[in-house]
């Protein structure tokens, strides 16, 4: 009987919320844009690629506007200048330079009159011996197939910083939250890494994979933790959203700030055929 006696009561709350119902539209300002930056070179033949562009507002599904014209110059600790052609809209390409372990190479970029400088080196990285296959079965977090293992020696000595890329069929397997793997030496210094398992796969057989390892200064390690962090932010406790880390500085005072990141890295790769 109690049941009865409170369902209408139930039933008119439910229907008086339902007509209650207001849309909130809320105003976002765009705010200044920022030049964004992303460089990489390393100890293997170039040309090296600079691309440019600028943010966009929050909500713009629009691709990010590329910055055409720009001074792009990469210089090293011995003085060598190159100067960077524009291939393409926002993407500068370099000529003669060839990066070298333990050489310091300077980027600059001059846009609308404001000048931009990073700065990065190139490190040692270790040879990989050999790599190999292991078959899994299908679970809840996998699928069936075969996924890479690492076999190789860590560089005696603290403080290397390491990120490998799989690429399957000359294609990066580049899922931002599955295939970005980077370490430390902090626990493995000098150690021989034997079947060391690599997250991205499964592996079909015909496919060809390749590994490369990536010796990676302590600066760039810290941009991937703070990236890697950013994009696994969701869910009922994510925290708030915060500006990642970068290594773009501006000259002048009054220049508006930059954001992304220009990084080294000596290189070594192998590659296997799935059986």
């Amino acid at each position: 009987m109690k049941t009865h006696r409170f369902m209408p009561v139930l039933l008119v709350a439910g229907i008086g919320l339902a007509g209650c119902e207001d849309i909130v539209s809320v105003d976002v300002p765009d705010g200044a844009t920022q030049l964004v930056v992303d460089g990489w070179i390393t100890d293997q033949p170039g040309p090296y690629a600079v691309r440019l562009s600028t943010t966009a507002p929050y909500f713009s599904n629009q691709s990010t506007p590329r910055v055409q014209g720009a001074e792009v110059t990469i210089t090293d600790n011995n003085g060598v200048r190159d100067v960077l052609r524009e291939t393409e809209p926002g993407v500068y390409q370099s000529a003669t330079l060839r990066g070298k372990i333990g050489s310091t190479y300077t980027l600059s970029v001059t846009v609308a009159g404001q000048t931009y400088v990073a700065q990065t080196q190139i490190n040692r990285v270790p040879a990989i011996d050999s790599l190999g296959v292991v078959y899994r079965e299908e679970t809840d977090d996998q699928d069936a197939g075969y996924y890479l293992t690492y076999f190789g020696r860590e560089l005696p000595g603290r403080g290397d910083h390491y990120r490998i890329k799989v690429f399957r069929n000359d294609t990066l397997l580049n899922n931002p939250e599955l295939d970005l793997f980077f370490f430390n030496d902090d626990f493995l210094d000098g150690n021989y890494l034997t079947g060391l398992e690599l997250s991205p796969g499964p592996f079909r057989t015909g496919d060809r994979a390749r590994v490369e390892i990536h010796a990676i200064t302590a600066d760039t390690y810290g941009y991937l933790v703070e990236l890697q962090r950013q994009m696994r932010n969701d869910g009922l406790f994510a925290s708030p959203t915060e500006n990642v880390s970068t290594n773009i500085t501006a000259l002048s005072t009054n220049a508006r700030p930059a954001t992304g990141w220009f990084g080294g890295s000596a290189v070594q790769s192998k590659t296997i055929s799935i059986p």
